[in-house]
């Protein structure tokens, strides 16, 4: 079945209405019908929802039919867990088809600001 179908970019924005609160249903039973054909955004959606190496297939296989935010999120879903080199090679696949990713890549750092790195050992020292 061909992803680009209009009804379901229109299922689509009614889950996302759903998940903002702006009406009322079930967006995540759309979401997972969406994704279980295959629909791209729908399984970047779903991976919030689903343990994390569930999200992992999700955010690869929704990469691989060429979503930008999907191979994105799968690369800061990697740097997250601590894993650099997964995080690097799937920042490089994401900088393909995202001009943010690629410019992400081009300023590879190790080091980050972010309080959730210093489980990592990924702390930025302070610079003050």
């Amino acid at each position: 079945m061909n992803p680009d179908q209009p009804w379901m970019w229109t299922a689509y924005a009614r889950a996302l209405e759903i998940l903002e609160g702006r009406a009322s249903g079930h967006a995540l039973a759309i979401i997972r019908k969406l994704a279980r054909r295959g629909f791209a955004p729908a399984l970047n959606v779903l991976s919030d929802y689903v343990p994390k190496a569930v999200a992992i297939r999700l955010l690869r296989s929704a990469a691989r039919r060429g979503h930008a935010a999907s191979a994105y999120n799968l690369a800061i879903t990697y740097l997250n867990g601590g894993d650099m080199g997964r995080y690097r090679a799937a920042l490089a696949r994401a900088a393909k088809l995202d001009p943010d990713a690629r410019e992400e890549l081009r300023s590879f750092k190790t080091r980050f600001p972010h309080e959730v790195m210093r489980s990592h050992r990924r702390l930025e020292p302070d610079r003050d």
